[in-house]
């Protein structure tokens, strides 16, 4: 048999290229070495966007620079450079991300993307021409303001003063400055990569449906929202832009959108963006098995999810693929329209607890068992 594994990471557990090489070995010992396996270890534009980009691309070089993060500390921020295509990969997750702080210092009010900023001009001093901002996993809810200040731009209060880093003050804004707007920008192509398609504001948009898991009170979301939705009449008076009509402009806390209006960013599913990256789908065509999987299959899962898109690209072969996730709530027959056969959990088998606990142990003792099925 051939089988490939396209997985995407089991987020705060274990990275993709770790949960596929798990899978692998427990196959190999399992079957006594008598497959064919292929690894593509993927990622939505989130955690694992670096590593997987990695992977696939042998021009890719991985860089670090001193930045802020969310809470303004300095950070060690990675980040790809291609020489040979003048391309850069940003990921929002290993500078912002919701993993890099404490529980206790999650704070929608004040955490900042200006160290997303601060990397995008190192990149520009390096003369790309192309970057691609994965804005999967951040911890910041500020529609890419401090990013935007940190690339120059001044967003200015009724008394004509800046407003601080972070979301307490957007809603202050009356007025846009972009006279010391880096003018590098103008002539580079931006790429939001995301795995979402949120509006800007509302009850489905940034604050609403992510600001809790970033530390946001009930009426903590209520006044941000009141605060994007102030800021997109701004932008629409100045600009002429209507933010919330723009897919996804609610992705990292709004940053899709400040992205798309300010760094006239493209907008593009990860998951699709890495299956073409990868160029997975050619090795599907003569594969016998394909595994895909997350951290938890569940209804986020339909909103263009990796699994999704790989069951999809399967299913356009006639290919058997199933789904190993860490935790999942849905049922495996509500799946098989998108071309899944079947799902496993690690939870159908261990508790969450020891799930958590020892991720890697579980996962590999999960595969055997599945084996027995599949095999």
């Amino acid at each position: 048999m051939k089988i490939v594994i396209a997985i995407d990471s089991y987020k705060g557990t274990l990275s993709s290229f770790k949960a596929a090489n798990i899978i692998k070995q427990a196959i190999h010992a399992y079957t006594n070495n008598t497959h064919e396996i292929q690894i593509f270890p993927m990622a939505d534009g989130g955690e694992g966007t670096l590593q997987a980009v990695m992977a696939f691309d042998p021009n890719a070089v991985l860089h670090k620079t001193i930045v802020k993060d969310v809470l303004f500390r300095d950070i060690e921020a990675p980040f790809l450079i291609n020489d040979k295509n003048k391309s850069a990969v940003i990921e929002m997750a290993s500078i912002a991300g919701l993993p890099m702080l404490k529980p206790h210092e999650r704070n929608v009010l004040t955490a900042t993307t200006y160290g997303i900023g601060q990397v995008i001009r190192k990149t520009l001093d390096m003369n790309v021409s192309t970057v691609y901002l994965g804005i999967g996993g951040s911890a910041t809810n500020d529609a890419g303001i401090g990013m935007l200040q940190a690339l120059g731009a001044k967003f200015l209060d009724a008394n004509n003063n800046d407003v601080r880093c972070g979301a307490h003050d957007i809603g202050k804004i009356i007025n846009i400055d972009l006279t010391n707007f880096d003018s590098r920008l103008k002539n580079t192509d931006f790429i939001s990569i995301c795995d979402v398609a949120n509006p800007f504001y509302g009850p489905n948009g940034a604050t609403y449906v992510y600001g809790p898991q970033k530390g946001a009170s009930e009426e903590q979301v209520r006044i941000i929202d009141t605060y994007f939705k102030n800021f997109s009449l701004v932008l629409n008076h100045i600009m002429n832009i209507d933010i919330q009509n723009i897919q996804g402009s609610g992705a990292g806390g709004g940053i899709g959108g400040g992205a798309a209006v300010f760094l006239n960013a493209k907008i593009k599913t990860g998951a699709d963006w890495l299956i073409e990256f990868s160029r997975i789908e050619e090795n599907l065509i003569d594969a016998d098995l394909i595994i895909t999987g997350e951290g938890k299959t569940d209804m986020q899962t339909y909103n263009d999810k990796l699994p999704i898109r790989i069951g999809l690209l399967s299913q356009k072969y006639n290919k058997k693929t199933i789904i190993i996730s860490g935790d999942t709530s849905i049922h495996k027959d509500d799946m098989k329209k998108f071309g899944i056969d079947n799902i496993y959990a690690l939870t159908d088998y261990f508790s969450l607890e020891q799930s958590m606990k020892d991720p890697e142990k579980t996962l590999y003792e999960t595969m055997l068992l599945i084996c027995d099925e599949i095999f």
